[in-house]
């Protein structure tokens, strides 16, 4: 009998045991499966970060070119393509962003069609090795490289020399940069930022370009982040200068608040001056390319009032709503009489158009 209770027992623990690998087994494949559904939906999240990025590049291509000479100081050489690390995307998105060949190092991830990169020979992919012999380098350096120095080594007019490794080939290409205005872009994934500009780097939120309502809002939006970026003065310099020096390119990209143009930046005067300047070299900008303008005044109208509290204007509000219709006048009189589209006066002193 008491071997026949013995073994009962050895049964009764077999079956529980192997219940136990069941279940086991049973909760790693569920936790693997939980694991591929979230790398599944960080990989359509970091699509939809690359689709807002082509969305906003296809916009500031052509206004990056027409920009040239708008300010001595903020002209460089552009070539049509955009340098990125894996530093411009979230933390988060780390491994996603890998797979897809961005890593701690200057990447290739655009280049636009007819450019004097692509008649260079440069492609989407290609990891940047140096720039007329200066060294890209690695690590968190690389994202300051790709946002801020990139642009000054390139040289408008003569030709450039660039060393890229492609696959397991390094190559020396030879390209002759355009004049051009170029900034860094990076499309934080995170609601902490709508649109900033930190002198070099135009940061705009992935929510932002979602939710806008029409195709040339977005336009209008870049057009003036590039204006800001462009035509910033001595003391936003200054500011932004030193926002530069706080901020690490993955900590903003990973969402670090850094307010936006949306919000209050500096004292009001000032602040009100340096939106209505914006708002005629984007409108400049804008015309020059090709865009319609009718709709920037709406457009902003529209932003300014849904960010307060009663949906009102304030005075200086309406007032630069105003101006934005004595801009858009003089440009039609320009465009009518097929007159260069270029802020000459405004850049010589001329402030009629904004009086």
């Amino acid at each position: 009998m008491m071997r026949f209770y013995c073994c009962l027992l050895t049964l009764c623990f077999l079956a529980l045991a192997g219940c136990e690998t069941t279940d086991s087994a049973t909760r790693k494949e569920q936790r693997a499966r939980q694991a591929e559904e979230q790398a599944r939906l960080r990989a359509a999240f970091l699509g939809r970060i690359h689709e807002a990025e082509s969305e906003v590049w296809e916009i500031l291509h052509p206004l990056i070119q027409q920009a040239a000479n708008y300010r001595e100081s903020e002209t460089n050489g552009y070539i049509g393509a955009v340098f990125v690390t894996e530093a411009f995307y979230s933390e988060a998105l780390l491994l996603e962003a890998r797979a897809e060949g961005f890593g701690p190092y200057v990447s290739v991830l655009t280049v636009f069609p007819d450019s004097p990169a692509e008649s260079a020979g440069l492609k989407p992919g290609d990891r940047l090795l140096s720039v007329n012999g200066i060294k890209s380098p690695n690590g968190q350096r690389a994202a300051m490289f790709a946002a801020r120095r990139v642009k000054g080594l390139l040289e408008p007019g003569v030709e450039n020399e660039l060393e890229v490794l492609r696959g397991e080939e390094v190559l020396t290409l030879r390209v002759e940069p355009v004049e051009g205005a170029y900034y860094a872009v990076v499309v934080v994934a995170s609601n902490t930022v709508d649109l900033q500009v930190d002198g070099d780097v135009i940061w705009i939120g992935l929510s932002l370009v979602e939710a806008l309502e029409r195709s040339e809002d977005l336009s209008y939006l870049c057009a003036y982040a590039l204006a800001k970026s462009v035509m910033r003065h001595p003391k936003q310099k200054g500011k932004n200068a030193f926002i530069g020096q706080l901020l690490d390119v993955a900590a903003a990209a990973s969402g670090v608040g850094t307010g936006g143009l949306f919000g209050a930046m500096g004292d009001n005067a000032y602040s009100h001056a340096f939106e209505v300047e914006a708002d005629l070299i984007a409108l400049y900008l804008l015309a020059s390319s090709g865009y319609e303008i009718e709709a920037y005044p709406d457009f902003w109208d529209r932003s300014l009032r849904s960010r307060s509290r009663k949906g009102e204007l304030t005075v200086k509000e309406a007032e630069r709503i105003e101006i934005m219709g004595k801009v858009i006048d003089s440009l039609t009189e320009k465009i009518e009489a097929e007159e260069p589209i270029f802020p000459e006066a405004y850049l010589q002193g001329d402030v009629s158009e904004i009086e």
